[in-house]
């Protein structure tokens, strides 16, 4: 592996780092196999009191600057005929109370992915989405460390931030291996004719079926049921 790995620390929603990044790549080789956009964080709180710079900033990491990547790389991987595989959620397909700016950014990638994967398919370019359900990082953790700095008084939302933050935390430990993503996305840049969506684990896949079958209503009362809200 030596010699043959670079490493290139790049904040994507500046334009001068995705820069960096192009030339980093474009001076490597000719053609691109594959493309993981994988960054992204999430911003927490009921809508009604999320500060706008917050849905911004969530909107800029986890949808404007994946695009703005994939645009600076995208010449390499038309020339490779590669994969571009984007890094969503199960909020894509379901959105969440207490974390919809989230969820509203992983629909757009999710939109975004749609677009692209028919935009490129004349080029040879597949384009596939990947929908993890909780997993063991600290994407939450932050989230919620996130939350408690910009003192964002939470009033009577309490009960349900509350219930949301157990929910977090017995997500995260019950999460999936992350082996179980590696190679997903393995099996995502291998396939000559991968799947356009790849919710995991298992569960997830029964979740997003059984969403499709049930009403908003339904889902809503099951929702605030869980959370006892």
């Amino acid at each position: 592996m030596a010699g043959r790995l670079s490493v290139v620390l790049a904040d994507i929603t500046q334009e001068a780092d995705v820069a960096r990044l192009r030339d980093v790549v474009y001076a490597t080789s000719p053609t691109l196999e594959a493309l993981v956009n994988n960054a992204g964080t999430a911003f927490a709180a009921p809508l009604e009191i999320l500060p706008l710079a917050d849905l911004r900033a969530q909107l800029e990491i986890n949808v404007v600057a994946q695009l703005a990547v994939t645009q600076a790389l995208l010449p390499r991987l038309k020339a490779g005929r590669g994969a571009i595989v984007n890094v969503s959620s199960i909020s894509g397909r379901i959105a969440s109370p207490g974390i919809g700016a989230y969820s509203a950014s992983k629909f757009a990638l999710e939109a975004m992915s749609d677009a692209l994967r028919v935009e490129l398919a004349p080029f040879g370019v597949r384009v596939v989405v990947i929908e993890p359900g909780s997993s063991p990082t600290k994407i939450f953790a932050t989230t919620r460390a996130r939350a408690e700095s910009r003192g964002i008084d939470v009033g009577a939302y309490a009960p349900l931030v509350a219930a949301l933050a157990r929910r977090a935390d017995e997500g995260a430990s019950a999460g999936f291996p992350p082996e179980l993503f590696a190679d997903t996305v393995w099996q995502c840049v291998t396939s000559a004719s991968p799947r356009t969506r790849y919710p995991i684990p298992a569960g997830i896949r029964r979740l997003v079926m059984l969403r499709r079958l049930l009403s908003d209503n339904w889902f809503d009362r099951r929702i605030r049921r869980l959370l006892g809200w």
